[in-house]
């Protein structure tokens, strides 16, 4: 493993923004809610803005992976207006990376949490995976044999 201080910094962000569609929407919750961009909505676009800070400067047989996020939603964002969010690097200790995220639209704004990153090799990451499943197959197998 390397050292994440080599390749990220403190201070080190990604901001992106997107015009609220119909699908950003909390419709699928309630049709009252088919006007607003949903939490979801923006706890992707935080997820997508954390990843864009860290694994493009990884090397390339590593990613991040999310393990904890804390969102506060603070206001509604209505259909068309642009929703901007932030994530920007907070703390590197060895392999983990917290993020603060800030998320506004044109009223100012929205939302504003943590996320928090492990930065992990793929293969370990696949291998961890397969075993799972495997695990979960080789269950399957036992519970038919004794059904």
């Amino acid at each position: 493993m390397f050292d994440a201080k080599t390749l990220l910094t403190v201070g080190q962000n990604s901001i992106m923004r997107k015009v609220v569609q119909r699908s950003d929407t909390a419709a699928s919750y309630s049709k009252d809610l088919n006007r607003f961009l949903s939490t979801t909505a923006v706890i992707d676009m935080a997820i997508r803005a954390s990843m864009e800070t860290i694994d493009k400067y990884l090397p390339d047989n590593f990613i991040s992976i999310g393990f904890d996020i804390k969102f506060t939603h603070t206001a509604a964002t209505s259909l068309g207006m642009t929703v901007t969010v932030k994530a920007s690097i907070v703390a590197i200790e060895g392999h983990e990376i917290d993020l603060h995220i800030d998320v506004w639209d044109e009223q100012g704004e929205i939302g504003y949490g943590t996320h928090k990153r492990s930065i992990v090799s793929k293969q370990h990451l696949y291998d961890h995976a397969d075993r799972r499943t495997r695990f979960l197959a080789n269950q399957r197998i036992e519970e038919s044999k004794q059904g």
